[in-house]
């Protein structure tokens, strides 16, 4: 289950809202240099759960070609960094 969420930057102090998670049908990545995310489908086409994505699914950031990861927090627009809080749930998502 993913979440829409308000963060709080604990370098910087800005409150920001973003994404996290996926849902039954696709996992979230997230961009480790500019935090584009990406939904990759957590099915196949026989419409089986993959046990591991395959990697060519997942592929690089269409915005910048850099590494993609479904590990990541959210980064801070301002500064940049993932040192963040989850301070409010706004929306749950499948």
């Amino acid at each position: 289950m993913g979440t829409l969420a308000v963060y709080k930057c604990n370098n910087c102090g800005n409150q920001f809202e973003a994404s996290k998670g996926g849902g039954f049908n696709f996992v979230e990545y997230r961009c480790v240099k500019c935090d584009y995310i990406k939904g990759v489908p957590s099915k196949n086409k026989g419409g089986k759960y993959y046990k591991k994505i395959p990697t060519k699914l997942i592929g690089v950031c269409n915005k910048c070609g850099g590494e993609l990861d479904n590990k990541l927090h959210p980064m801070c627009p301002k500064c940049k960094k993932r040192d963040v809080t989850e301070k409010e749930v706004l929306l749950y998502y499948d």
